[in-house]
């Protein structure tokens, strides 16, 4: 049995010519542009679908990808950080102390459910965009209205408490002490 080594390699060229298939992914970037590539996608991308095609495009294929969304942290929801957001852009005392006890709710709400931990964060996240916003102030030279130090310490006195809690009902007792130590000092 003894074949010619031209007719192996065009058999072998022909079936491979076939055979090879090819794949494009389309690839939502972090900034929402589409990407096609045929390398597949980065970790930082989403794949949104794949066509795998063969060489002679008689056949083609589309699979579509899960699109993976990452839940974000509850500070770092929308929803959250408009309330931050009311919360520093408040002008009257009143207001403020609305939306601080708007946000301790929120905050209250976690910790309900046994997450007290992303209610600790959701209290640093706040304190930390306060603390910003005075220093901003500072910087800038411009006053820093009465209030904000005071709703910043309130925010302190209840992470100052996160070593010491283990328990809702202990998270509870602090937010509720927090506020009355906030209200005795304005």
């Amino acid at each position: 049995m003894n074949t010619p080594l031209p007719v192996i390699l065009t058999t072998f060229l022909f079936i491979s010519h076939n055979v090879m298939a090819g794949s494009i992914s389309q690839c939502v970037q972090p900034d929402g542009t589409i990407e096609f590539t045929n390398q597949g996608c980065s970790k930082s991308n989403r794949l949104q679908s794949r066509q795998s095609y063969s060489r002679n495009s008689t056949q083609s294929l589309v699979t579509k990808g899960k699109v993976k969304r990452k839940r974000s942290a509850a500070f770092l929801q929308p929803a959250f950080i408009q309330l931050q957001k009311k919360l520093i852009s408040a002008e009257t005392p009143k207001d403020i102390e609305v939306h601080a006890q708007t946000i301790t709710d929120k905050v209250n709400s976690h910790a309900q459910r046994g997450k007290i931990s992303t209610a600790y964060n959701m209290v640093a996240a706040t304190y930390v965009k306060l603390s910003k916003y005075m220093k901003k102030r500072q910087w800038k030279g411009q006053s820093i209205e009465a209030h904000i130090p005071g709703i910043r310490t309130l925010f302190e006195e209840i992470l100052i408490t996160q070593s010491t809690t283990s328990s809702t009902i202990e998270f509870n007792r602090a937010i509720e002490n927090a506020w009355l130590n906030y209200q005795k000092n304005t």
